[in-house]
């Protein structure tokens, strides 16, 4: 199974990638709207795996779904030069695999950018974001791949930019195997 995250607070460009993108048979999860709270720093998670965290919010429906996921397709905007605050608090709540990798490991986290800027001016942020995902997946044990950075432009709709947006689409769906 694939799973798509859209990072964004708001039902725009990374949520339209993503439905660009998977099939029916994908599971799908647009992180606006849901609750997330922050980690505690606590590591009950490293003592208690089945439960996963003593927060109680939308985390659960995301680790029940990273765990039948082989494949994760992360779709963020650029943020103050980086992922969006919620993309981050959900990575910061991935403790429970700190203490139990294999929970992660053979899997791939796929990784694609919109940022407003032109794509040649957020070259370096993506390739700051790339390094982070890269990182973390070290010692979490994923294999982080980089599949692209997008810029929505002042338009806003990241489809206007692109002449070749179908033909694109079609690239990252041949990287990510369907």
């Amino acid at each position: 199974m694939k799973l798509y995250i859209s990072a964004s607070n708001r039902k725009g460009n990374c949520y339209k990638i993503m439905q660009d993108l998977k099939t029916e048979e994908d599971k799908e999860i647009a992180l606006a709207g849901k609750n997330i709270q922050y980690c505690l720093g606590c590591c009950k998670c490293s003592e208690k795996l089945e439960t996963y965290c003593v927060l109680q919010d939308d985390m659960k429906e995301i680790y029940d779904n990273i765990i039948k996921a082989d494949k994760i397709i992360i779709i963020t905007p650029i943020y103050m030069n980086h992922i969006t605050g919620i993309l981050k608090n959900v990575i910061d709540r991935f403790n429970p695999y700190m203490s139990h990798p294999e929970m992660l490991e053979g899997k791939t986290v796929y990784v694609i950018t919109v940022g407003q800027i032109e794509e040649k001016e957020n070259e370096e942020i993506a390739n700051n974001i790339k390094a982070y995902f890269e990182s973390v997946g070290d010692f979490m044990k994923f294999q982080a791949v980089f599949l692209r950075n997008f810029s929505s432009g002042e338009e806003d709709d990241v489809t206007k930019n692109y002449e070749n947006y179908k033909e694109m689409i079609e690239t990252i769906k041949k990287k990510i195997g369907e």
